[in-house]
């Protein structure tokens, strides 16, 4: 996920969140940045021993393959938490005890 969209989708989360909301939230954020850089490091590491450098390019290949379906599934769980956290959760009720 691109820098600019987590960081607008943490944004979007209120900061009324208990503490341990937070720190699901943050081990998420940094779980899908880390994916993510470490995705743009073996992307060079491939680039560069398929010019000839030094490095196994279909260790990196298979790497990069999997970071990026692993990236993927990151991806989802960062939103389905942000969901989970900025669904609001009060009920309107009308005197008679049954939430609309």
């Amino acid at each position: 996920m691109h820098p600019h969209r987590l960081e607008q989708l943490v944004a979007s989360v209120p900061s009324g969140i208990s503490d341990d909301q937070r720190t699901r939230l943050d081990a998420h954020v940094e779980t899908a940045d880390g994916c993510r850089a470490r995705i743009e490091r073996v992307r060079g590491d491939l680039r560069r021993a398929l010019d000839g450098g030094e490095g196994h390019a279909l260790d990196l290949a298979c790497e990069l393959d999997g970071l990026e379906r692993v990236q993927q599934r990151v991806d989802g769980w960062v939103i389905a938490l942000v969901d989970e956290l900025t669904r609001s959760r009060h009920s309107a009720h009308y005197g008679d005890g049954v939430p609309a």
